[in-house]
C-alpha cells in the first residue's frame, strides 16, 4: 500500500479517515452556541469544497488498482457533519437506561472530539479491509453474518469457551479485550459484508462489561447508546452465537449453552464508506445488510431506508 501524505492545515481542518459528507449547507454564520442557535449552524455538503483532496496527496492510488482511494477527508471546527446530528432511538434494543433521554446535535467541542475518536478507530482497523485479512491476523467469527449488522469479529488469542475455569453463568473472557475498558480507537468487534474472505469491513461494535444499571462512559457528546443481551447462545467449542436471548431448551436444541451476558454492553458505529447512517451514527443496524446479502447498490431502495426505529435480531 503506497503512503498516504496526511495535511494539517491550522485551525480550520482537521481530518477524519473515511469521506463523510454532512447534510444541508446553510449560509448562516457559525455562532458560539450550536444547540440553542442550531437554524444558524453551518452543516457539510461536501468536505471537497474545502480542499482538494487529491491534489493535496490525501486521495490517491493508495492500494494500487488504479482507483483513487480517499481515506481521510475533511472536517472543519465549527461546522456539523451528520456523525454529530444522531436523531430517533438507535435501533430496537433501547435499554432502560436511557428512558426520557433524547439524541441531538452536538456542541462544537463535542463533535471535534467526536470526530477524533473516530478518525482513530478507523486508522487502526484499516489494517483489515477484509475478512480475510482480518482471519489471517487471528480475528475469529464469533457472530456469523446476520441481518442488519454483517458479521462480528474478536481478537481472541488463546481464550477458549470449553476451557474448565469459564463459567457460562458469569462469564470473565480472559487474554481478550472483552472487558471492562473503552477504548475509542480499538473496536472489540469488526464487523463485514459476509462470510467469504473478500467480503468488506462495514462497521464496527464496541463491548464493554459495566453494572447492568448503567451504561459505560463511551464516546464524547452521549448519542451512542448501548445495548444489552441477556444472554447469547454459544456453540461453546467454535465460539459462535447461535441465537440472542433464547430459552435454554431452545439453545439446547441448537447445540448451544446460554452464557449470561447481562452485564456486558455493545454499541456500533456506522463511520465505513459507504455503510453510513446519517440518521444516526449510532444506530445498533444497518438496512442494506439484508437476510439475502450485503447491497452494494447505492441506487437500491435500502439505501434511502431511515434507521431509527429498526433494528436486528440474533438468530
Amino acid at each position: 500500500m503506497a503512503t498516504m501524505r496526511v495535511w494539517v492545515l491550522p485551525v480550520t481542518l482537521l481530518l477524519l479517515v473515511v469521506p463523510m459528507t454532512g447534510c444541508v449547507a446553510m449560509d448562516e454564520a457559525v455562532t458560539d452556541d450550536p444547540v440553542t442557535d442550531e437554524s444558524e449552524k453551518q452543516w457539510i455538503e461536501d468536505e471537497e469544497e474545502f480542499i482538494d483532496l487529491v491534489e493535496e496527496g490525501i486521495c490517491g492510488d493508495l492500494d494500487g488498482d488504479g482507483e483513487v482511494d480517499c481515506p481521510l477527508s475533511g472536517y472543519v471546527p465549527g461546522t456539523t457533519p451528520w456523525w454529530c446530528n444522531s436523531t430517533g432511538i438507535g435501533g430496537h434494543h433501547v435499554d432502560p437506561a436511557y428512558n426520557g433521554m433524547e439524541k441531538g446535535v452536538l456542541t462544537d467541542e463535542e463533535c471535534e472530539l467526536l470526530t477524533g475518536e473516530f478518525q482513530d478507530a478507523i486508522e487502526w482497523s484499516s489494517q483489515w479491509p477484509t475478512l480475510g485479512d482480518a482471519e489471517e491476523a487471528g480475528y475469529h467469527m464469533v457472530v456469523g453474518y446476520t441481518n442488519g449488522m454483517g458479521t462480528h469479529h474478536a481478537m481472541l488469542g488463546d481464550f477458549r469457551m470449553s476451557d474448565d475455569d469459564f463459567n457460562v453463568d458469569l462469564p470473565h473472557f480472559r487474554g481478550t479485550y472483552l472487558d471492562t475498558e473503552f477504548n475509542h480507537s480499538r473496536p472489540e468487534f469488526l464487523m463485514y459484508s459476509g462470510e467469504d474472505s473478500d467480503s468488506v469491513l462495514v462497521g464496527f461494535a464496541w463491548l464493554v462489561r459495566s453494572s447492568p444499571d448503567s451504561p459505560p462512559e463511551g464516546f464524547t457528546g452521549g448519542n451512542d447508546w448501548w445495548h444489552r443481551h441477556v444472554s447469547l447462545c454459544f456453540q461453546i467449542e467454535e465460539i459462535l452465537v447461535l441465537g440472542g436471548d433464547l430459552e435454554d431448551r431452545i439453545c439446547e436444541n441448537r447445540g448451544g449453552e446460554n452464557v449470561v451476558l447481562d452485564d456486558f454492553w455493545m454499541v456500533h458505529a456506522w463511520i465505513v464508506r459507504p455503510w453510513l447512517t446519517h440518521d444516526d451514527v449510532f444506530t445498533n443496524h444497518h438496512p442494506c445488510l439484508t437476510s439475502e446479502g450485503a447491497v452494494f447498490d447505492e441506487g437500491h431502495e435500502c439505501w434511502d431506508e431511515g434507521t431509527e426505529h429498526v433494528g436486528h435480531d440474533i438468530g
